[in-house]
């Protein structure tokens, strides 16, 4: 072993040592730190640890970007219709910044999807397999039954925010079908669009690592606005999270998808979930198994009105400026 031995001086009154060693007290220090530290490794104190590396790191897979675009598009273009009989849906309301959240418990039911704009979701109750809510959507406009205010409401995706009074905080009106059929059947952007712009990178947590594809539209001659974000598990070479955003760059939503499984030669989540934060929801899905590109007439995402429902029109809410 080294042996280290600190001769201590008296400290003049201005400071400094006597002696003609021009080194420091604390520089010293740790110097002689150093030579003990290094030579306890001969002691038998530094050892070295295995430690387990998991598989979708061991597995993770090389892609170019011209690869990870060209899969993305093949799921758009080999799924033409989505169905599962059998899933479960989750809901909590309410932003986290109001320090109150309503949490719904999970009920059954089954969701009906076709390209390019079409959902029908059907959530029941988990005792006696009624509807509780019914959701259709087809372009920009849907319809909702809630059979328990025996109520019929007819609106637009595109509408920011409804203007009804008494129930404008329902959660009826926040979780959009649009934003469920954009989760489970995502749109690609047109990366041929000359306003398009598209970035890659990679990350890793703890389980796996990642390609992470921003796409970006121009906003004048020097500034670029976040469209989505999009993270692709490497040893599946699947996507697992996207991140859209509105037009002032807010987070508009966060979809993760998890528990992935094989179905006619693509990999689909059988878990989705959807945070919307501007909104004030998350819905969580839990499907069963899926049926892709059985064939569903068009009549399948019609949702006439019940004969005795009563028929809302959601109208936009309109905005006054403070004087």
């Amino acid at each position: 072993m080294v042996s280290v031995v600190l001769r201590l001086r008296k400290r003049r009154a201005d400071g400094s040592y006597p002696g003609n060693c021009a080194i420091g007290g604390p520089l010293v220090f740790s110097i002689a730190l150093l030579l003990a530290l290094g030579s306890l490794a001969g002691c038998g104190v530094k050892r070295t640890v295995s430690v387990q590396v998991p598989s979708r790191i061991r597995e993770a897979k090389t892609a170019t970007l011209e690869d990870l675009l060209s899969a993305l598009k093949t799921y758009e273009e080999r799924i033409e219709t989505l169905s599962s009989a059998n899933l479960k849906v989750s809901f909590t309301s309410g932003k986290t910044d109001s320090g109150k959240l309503q949490e719904y418990k999970s009920a059954p039911g089954y969701v009906l999807l076709k390209r390019p704009d079409s959902l029908r979701l059907n959530i029941q109750n988990p005792i006696t397999k009624t509807t509780i809510v019914e959701l259709s959507s087809r372009g920009d406009e849907f319809s909702i039954w809630y059979p328990r205010e025996n109520k019929y409401f007819v609106g637009r995706n595109s509408t920011k925010e409804f203007d009804l009074e008494g129930t404008k905080d329902s959660p009826l009106f926040t979780a959009r079908p649009v934003h469920i059929l954009e989760a489970i059947l995502p749109h690609m952007d047109t990366v041929e669009d000359p306003d398009r712009r598209i970035a890659i990178e990679e990350d890793q947590d703890a389980n796996a690592k990642y390609y992470v594809i921003s796409f970006f539209e121009t906003a004048g001659q020097k500034r670029l606005r976040p469209i989505r974000r999009v993270w692709i598990e490497r040893s599946t070479l699947a996507v697992v999270k996207r991140q859209t955003f509105a037009s002032d760059g807010s987070v508009a939503s966060i979809i993760t998808s998890s528990n992935l499984a094989p179905v006619d030669g693509l990999l689909l989540p059988l878990s989705i979930r959807i945070d919307r934060p501007a909104d004030g929801y998350s819905l969580e899905m839990q499907f069963k198994s899926w049926r892709m590109n059985a064939d569903i007439p068009a009549t399948a995402f019609v949702l006439p009105p019940p004969p005795v429902a009563q028929k809302v029109y959601l109208k936009e809410k309109t905005r006054t400026e403070n004087p």
